[in-house]
């Protein structure tokens, strides 16, 4: 077996634990939507080589705006995922019965060696983890806003 098969072995069950994943931050992206608003919140801040950190956003059906924002944008949100442990959130969450209208989003975030994905369907992650996208999308608008100014 090569080594980088038995990385690759190692870090899918890592990642299967709920480990953060490893390496540099690429992205972070939130999405939700209503019946009526689509997207009633959007973020995806993402860092590159090239174009540095960049904040693209909508609210309320508008157009998505993309911005340029200091690059200790990266570090805050990848500190707020750690510090949440966001990387523990589960693939899916759903109500324990069926709902027709409410509301539909999803979180996902991605470093070098490993990504996390979760949707949900009008249900939400336990307390502590629906705080921590709270804290990282207020710190997102907290950027538009600097960035509107």
């Amino acid at each position: 077996m090569s080594s980088q098969r038995l990385l690759f072995i190692i870090l899918s069950f890592t990642m299967s634990l709920g480990a953060k994943p490893s390496g540099a931050f690429k992205y972070y992206e939130y999405k939700s939507s209503t019946m009526r608003e689509y997207p009633h919140e959007y973020y995806r801040l993402e860092y590159s080589g090239q174009e540095g950190a960049v904040l693209s956003w909508a609210k309320c059906n508008s157009e998505v705006v993309r911005v340029r924002v200091p690059e200790d944008a990266v570090r805050k949100v990848d500190s707020l995922i750690g510090s949440y442990k966001l990387y523990k959130l589960k693939k899916i969450y759903r109500p324990p019965f069926m709902v027709h209208d409410g509301i539909q989003w999803h979180v996902y975030f991605g470093y070098e060696q490993g990504n996390v994905s979760c949707i949900a369907d009008n249900a939400w992650p336990p307390e502590k983890l629906k705080e921590g996208i709270k804290a990282v999308n207020a710190y997102l608008d907290s950027l538009i806003k600097v960035a509107e100014e």
